[in-house]
């Protein structure tokens, strides 16, 4: 979906704060909610200012999410979600 929109960014947290990101991320998220019972919906969602990074033991040395670590690091994050 967001393939070829060829967004200038600088650095991480310079394409996340990019209005046309968050744009590009709610519609994939609609076209996901169109296919989906209204309870599985995605409601919200928050994009990280950061790469999830192996050496803050975010994810494995395979990429894999360690989700005890996340939720440490981003319970606020998360909860705000839920409110």
């Amino acid at each position: 979906m967001g393939e070829g929109q060829r967004l200038a960014f600088t650095h991480f947290r310079s394409l996340v704060d990019n209005p046309q990101v968050r744009e590009l991320i709610a519609a994939a998220i609609e076209e996901g909610n169109a296919q989906l019972a209204q309870v599985s919906h995605i409601r919200k969602f928050h994009v990280l200012t950061k790469e999830l990074d192996h050496d803050d033991g975010e994810v494995t040395a395979t990429m894999k999410v360690r989700r005890s670590s996340i939720y440490k690091a981003y319970e606020n994050e998360i909860e705000a979600l839920y409110r």
